[in-house]
């Protein structure tokens, strides 16, 4: 055997392990370095949370010279931030203090209080009411009670940093999954997808919150699993023309909604018919159009009774139909989450015997 060859062998596998163990000590130094920051700047959010409450909050509840357009507006103006200050300085900083060494597994205490994060939904959904009564009724009253507090930032400024936490803790949690191993990115992506869920539920809840007249009330329909616009075809129609709906799946329904102005020309989704989710059959592919797809009640997909969707993109149709399959096997084989309080989901009994079922519509639902 060659001795040089294999001194120049182990040469390089020497230099290709302290390769790798660099790598290590920079990907575990890099970690080090956002598990300060998640805990420098929650402690400083804890702060700018008390702060928030102690010159804003305590001093309007205690006025005796409240504007008359302010008295009462505290919980529009502040939504639940008392809750939200709560959770962080007795919960959430604490529970993050306990994987300062450890950051690899932090995602996992998101995971664990993903259900406190809903308060974030509400405060979200909020949030445009309380600019709305600051921007029209705040000056100079807010103005002052700065001066008095002697604090650094308006109120608008400080009541901005919950959004601005959530979108922080993204960003924090991505920057962790880029120098993560594989074994280490489950639990960090499971804590990122708890940060994302809640923009994309605040949202949800904005767009509910805007349908009207719907037939049942929003609780009998179950959460919201999507909601998009869609343009949609009326088979009925002897003019095929698309109209532009704004659709929401519950776990219950299907909705179909139009966008109109209210008299003061606020825009509202205007309810227009429903589907029951468990009745739903699903067309795929509709010719000539990648982004179509058709949904149907009863046995068969009559013609007559298939309503044609067009999404925006393809991706978002796919996410629809997966989800709607979901639903439907969920419901099929008993794994839905819907209360039991809530309407059990059967054919009635006068239709059983005949060989489909009646769509709950008629042409005009769509006008």
């Amino acid at each position: 055997s060659d001795p040089t060859l294999e001194t120049r062998i182990k040469d390089g596998d020497l230099k290709q392990i302290k390769e790798l163990n660099e790598e290590k000590r920079k990907s575990a130094r890099r970690k080090e370095f956002i598990m300060a920051e998640l805990l420098e700047t929650e402690r400083s959010y804890v702060k700018d949370l008390e702060l928030s409450l102690a010159s804003f909050l305590v001093p309007m509840r205690g006025a005796n010279d409240l504007p008359p357009a302010l008295r009462g507006k505290e919980s529009v103006i502040f939504g639940n931030l008392e809750d939200i200050c709560h959770f962080h300085k007795n919960i959430f900083l604490k529970e993050l203090e306990k994987y300062e060494t450890m950051p690899e597994d932090v995602g996992h205490c998101f995971v664990t209080w993903a259900s406190k994060f809903d308060i974030y939904v509400y405060y979200c959904t909020n949030k445009p009411k309380s600019t709305d009564v600051l921007v029209a009724h705040g000056s100079p009253y807010f103005e002052n009670l700065q001066k008095a507090a002697g604090c650094d930032q308006p109120i608008a400024a400080m009541l901005i940093k919950p959004v601005q936490r959530i979108t922080k803790y993204q960003l924090l949690l991505k920057d962790l999954l880029s120098c993560s191993t594989d074994k280490e990115l489950g639990e960090i992506k499971d804590g990122l997808d708890v940060c994302l869920s809640v923009p994309r539920k605040a949202n949800d809840a904005l767009h509910l919150s805007m349908l009207d007249g719907c037939d049942i009330s929003i609780e009998r329909l179950g959460d919201v699993i999507l909601q998009d616009t869609f343009h949609v075809w009326d088979p009925k129609k002897l003019i095929r023309q698309s109209r532009e709906r704004r659709m929401f799946l519950f776990e219950l329904y299907l909705v179909f909604s139009k966008e109109v102005k209210d008299s003061n020309g606020k825009g509202k989704y205007q309810y227009k018919m429903k589907m029951m989710s468990s009745d739903i059959g699903i067309t795929e592919h509709v010719e000539g159009d990648e982004c179509k797809f058709a949904v149907w009640t009863g046995r068969t997909p009559a013609s007559e009774s298939k309503v044609i969707l067009k999404a925006s993109t393809l991706e978002v149709k796919l996410k629809w139909i997966r989800q709607m399959r979901q639903l439907i096997q969920d419901t099929y084989f008993g794994n839905s989450n819907v209360p039991a309080s809530l309407p059990t989901l059967m054919v009635p009994s006068s239709n059983r015997g005949s060989k489909s079922t009646v769509s709950q519509r008629s042409s005009r639902d769509f006008d």
